[in-house]
């Protein structure tokens, strides 16, 4: 199945870390809007509900039309161009959300930063299951999937940042965004990022030979597209639980990073700026652990049990991130922080051990494809429904904004817990 490595071993790993600080770039911009629920809400007048249909629904609107079939995009044509103008794509659409008028606006500037998701994911693991061979793997993987984690982190330091900094008149002489709200300038100024980044992607070299890319004309398509149905249909009584478990993990994930920090400002009183700060920090220092223990276990699980043994090992990190959705219940504020940032190192592990599988199981011509779908039920069942259902219970059950973190509880552990027992039946299918 896998092929000599295309590209030598220090072009591989700059080509990973260049991938890495891709998602985290996609990911501050995509996850950033947790952080500013309150400001946002006041000033465009819209409901708790009408937020998580930002977080999550624009995303999976934008799936539903374009994210798969760019699937295919990826296993046929060049992935650093494609990289290139989804980074221009994602990042004009962050810039754009500060100077959104109503909901209206945001919402279709949302859904285009779903971009960055939909053609980041399939290229960055094709090429990655390409540049190493499969027991080499996870490595790398851990470092390109740090990047989601960490970047929760990131974003919300810098957004803290410039949320404290912005009144104080720090942005006052500043074309464009002198006036604007500090939640406005916050996400001008990080859409901005993208354009160095895009820089960076230019010095990549695709890991498909150019002759291979060219194969892929028209003609080529229709056979390009049986052969990936075939690969995955083949797949299927493993691929359908691993979907399912990736969609229900990314429903009780969600629920505490999306509502994570408004939790902490409404049950603990700390401001916008202190809680984006402080559940950054400690984002980023779960992340890290995460990351360096998916990095140094799962290629050791991958050898001695197989896919099965990281589909076990996906399943415990689930079910460990109940904890993260449990802050209403925690001694303090600063117990709440750690819990509630616990969710990005079990990402990282969880991301790192099904990411690996695809490549390990998926035919290489077929992982774009493979990789979108595990990105689509993600966004589109976790990242949407998990958001919304906190959202729903919090609005319309409990009727009090204040029992965010009690619905944060109910949806992680349903979900989660049911993301673990779907790992457990993936892994009897992979044996």
């Amino acid at each position: 199945m896998d092929q000599t490595p295309p590209v030598s071993r220090k072009a591989a790993w700059f080509a990973v870390a260049v991938l890495c600080l891709a998602q985290i770039v996609s990911t501050i911009d995509r996850g950033m809007l947790a952080l500013v629920v309150d400001p946002v809400r006041s000033e465009l007048g819209i409901s708790d509900v009408q937020i998580a249909l930002l977080q999550g629904f624009a995303f999976a609107m934008f799936y539903v039309s374009v994210g798969i079939p760019l699937g295919f995009v990826a296993d046929a044509v060049n992935r650093r161009v494609l990289l290139i103008v989804g980074v221009l794509v994602w990042s004009a659409a962050t810039v754009a959300s500060g100077f959104a008028r109503d909901f209206g606006d945001l919402f279709m500037a949302r859904l285009a930063v779903g971009v960055g998701e939909a053609v980041l994911g399939p290229c960055a693991v094709g090429m990655i299951g390409e540049m190493f061979p499969e027991n080499r793997r996870g490595r790398p993987m851990a470092l390109y999937v740090l990047g989601s984690m960490v970047a929760f982190g990131i974003g919300s330091v810098l957004t803290g940042a410039i949320l404290a900094a912005a009144p104080a008149g720090a942005f006052a002489g500043w074309p464009l965004i002198a006036g604007l709200s500090p939640w406005r300038i916050a996400f001008v100024l990080i859409g901005l990022i993208g354009l160095p980044l895009a820089i960076l992607l230019a010095l990549l070299k695709d890991t498909r030979p150019a002759a291979q890319t060219a194969s892929h004309g028209a003609a080529s398509q229709g056979l390009h597209l049986r052969e990936t149905l075939a690969a995955l249909k083949a797949r299927k009584t493993l691929l359908i639980p691993l979907y399912a478990m990736v969609a229900l993990f990314a429903c009780g994930g969600a629920a505490s990073s999306n509502w994570g920090a408004a939790m902490l400002v409404r049950l603990f009183g700390a401001s916008p700026s202190s809680a984006g700060k402080a559940l950054g920090l400690a984002q980023i220092g779960w992340a890290l652990v995460g990351a360096l223990l998916a990095s140094a276990v799962v290629d050791r699980i991958g050898d001695r049990w197989g896919v099965a043994g990281k589909l076990r090992f996906a399943g415990a990190m689930a079910f460990l991130t109940i904890i993260a959705c449990l802050g209403f219940a925690a001694p303090g504020y600063a117990s709440a922080v750690v819990m509630g940032a616990l969710v990005m190192g079990t990402s990282a592990m969880f991301g790192t051990a099904l990411l690996s599988t695809i490549a390990d199981v998926i035919p290489a011509q077929s992982r774009g494809v493979a990789v979108a779908l595990y990105a689509f039920v993600m966004t589109m069942i976790g990242g949407s429904l998990g958001p919304l259902a906190v959202a729903g219970l919090a609005e319309n059950v409990f009727g009090n904004p204040a029992s965010i973190g009690i619905a944060m509880a109910l949806v992680g552990a349903v979900t989660l817990s049911a993301s673990a027992w779907l790992a457990l039946i993936a892994a009897r299918k992979a044996v």
